[in-house]
């Protein structure tokens, strides 16, 4: 039995059927450019099942519209922590025209861009630097001549400490950004070089493993000290790479090709380590053991957005955002999780593309014998309009 690859020009029957259908079921939201490359991505993702292929697109194209993805690379200014130790960048490209990005991994504070910014923030740092290289695979495209549709990343773990993943917050800040990456952006990976990594490496990775597809997890590799050149430079010609990395490629007058991170310095922390206070208007509550503490706002203006930040005194709590429609059913929005925002507060944002009841709950149910205290505020910013109104 011949097997396919599930790519245009190499499909089987039950594939060019299973596009047909797709596209059938999409056609309500399916631009111009969304070919049959991009669709077939999508379907790749969920092996060819049409109905988890287009819940998969259409949650995506949701949460697209959620975080802005479409003007990230033009009018998202970040924070200058962000733009000045945050590691990486896009390097260059390797012999078939794919974009190659390298992430000195080692090198990241994570703790310290915590400490600066909000996590939202430093979400939407990483989800422009993708759309960066989806802008990329498109200019590629046009001057090859050719489709380009893959990047490969370098994560260079030199002077990676198991420090760095063993703060809880960091675990759960890159298990969250493989879940973005794996949902939204389907079948974009080519290969990782995991390079220089440490002999305690494979705790960190099992970490991140689970949260990866199994396609993913086949197309990465890791080398230990000095034995990575020879994979990469036979992808890779040395002409496209910095020196640092074994390549006679330049950095640019202005600024280094791969900025390097390193130590966010304290004078960005915002006091006290970005813990939150009542000082600053917010809500005290507690939520008991085994219950649940929902919070309703009423939004009326479609297009409004919903902001939240909270934090507890001590432990984790589940968070979970749900709308009601009048005399509807409730649908979760933001799925429950819960968050260790004892240590790093949590916040977050969705735009209402509805009118209706909006519902934060702080789950504590999973909790027999702990309490557990508070600070919260939330607030609705109606389209086009500057004016913040709370609900506490």
């Amino acid at each position: 039995m011949t097997t396919t690859t599930g790519r245009v020009g190499d499909l089987s029957e039950e594939q060019l059927n299973a596009l047909d259908s797709f596209r059938s079921s999409m056609e309500d939201i399916l631009r111009p450019e969304h070919d049959d490359y991009f669709c077939l991505r999508w379907l790749r993702a969920r092996k060819f099942n049409v109905t988890d292929a287009v819940q998969m697109l259409r949650t995506s194209l949701q949460w697209r519209k959620q975080i802005g993805a479409e003007s990230l690379i033009d009018d998202y200014e970040p924070h200058e922590v962000l733009t000045k130790y945050f590691p990486g960048g896009l390097v260059g490209h390797d012999k078939e025209g794919c974009p190659v990005w390298i992430i000195p991994f080692g090198h990241m504070d994570i703790k310290g861009m915590f400490y600066s910014v909000k996590k939202s923030e430093f979400i939407k740092y990483v989800v422009k630097l993708m759309e960066i290289s989806e802008q990329d695979m498109k200019d590629q495209t046009e001057e090859l001549g050719k489709k380009i549709e893959t990047h490969s990343i370098i994560f260079d773990m030199d002077n990676f400490t198991m420090k760095q993943v063993a703060w809880k917050p960091a675990v759960d800040m890159m298990t969250h950004l493989v879940k973005v990456f794996e949902d939204n952006y389907p079948e974009r990976l080519k290969k990782t070089y995991v390079i220089n990594a440490p002999a305690f490496f494979p705790m960190a990775y099992a970490l991140i493993k689970p949260f990866l597809s199994e396609e993913t997890a086949k197309k990465i590799h890791v080398y230990v000290k000095e034995t990575w050149k020879s994979a990469v430079f036979e992808d890779i010609e040395p002409s496209e790479l910095p020196s640092q990395w074994g390549g006679t490629k330049p950095d640019p007058e202005d600024k280094p090709l791969v900025p390097m991170g390193g130590q966010v310095p304290a004078s960005y922390y915002t006091a006290p380590s970005r813990r939150l206070s009542t000082d600053t208007d917010l809500t005290k509550i507690t939520v008991e053991k085994k219950s649940v503490y929902p919070v309703e706002l009423t939004v009326t203006d479609v297009g409004s957005t919903l902001t939240w930040e909270f934090q507890t005194e001590n432990y984790d709590i589940g968070f979970s955002v749900w709308f009601r429609p009048e005399g509807g059913i409730a649908e979760e929005l933001v799925p429950l999780q819960r968050v260790n925002c004892h240590l790093v507060p949590e916040d977050g944002m969705l735009v209402c593309d509805k009118p209706g009841k909006y519902i934060l709950k702080f789950d504590n149910s999973f909790s027999w014998c702990r309490r557990k205290h508070i600070l919260y505020q939330v607030q609705v910013t109606p389209p086009n309009n500057g004016k913040n109104m709370s609900y506490n």
